[in-house]
């Protein structure tokens, strides 16, 4: 049976995965990379605290925290949008 590295993703790679998307957003300011960026370090830091959550697990956690964050995002923004009026 093949390892690959997938099997032993630990919580600092997905820090270093969110201090590359802030870095992406410095250069690019669009507000995308700061959510997929602070939906990384999420996860990270919940690998810290539990660090036996399967792949599988965190992928879902990425991707539910990276919905939950654009979605409220996007609605403060649309809130701020529409008193500035």
């Amino acid at each position: 049976m093949q390892m690959s590295w997938f099997d032993h993703v630990m919580f600092w790679h997905w820090w270093i995965l969110a201090g590359l998307l802030m870095i992406l957003e410095l250069k690019w300011s669009a507000f995308v990379f700061l959510w997929i960026g602070f939906a990384a370090a999420a996860v990270g830091f919940l690998l810290l605290v539990f660090p036996s959550i399967p792949l599988h697990v965190q992928l879902i956690l990425f991707g539910t925290l990276l919905l939950v964050a654009v979605v409220a995002w996007r609605r403060y923004r649309d809130a701020r949008s529409d008193t500035q009026d």
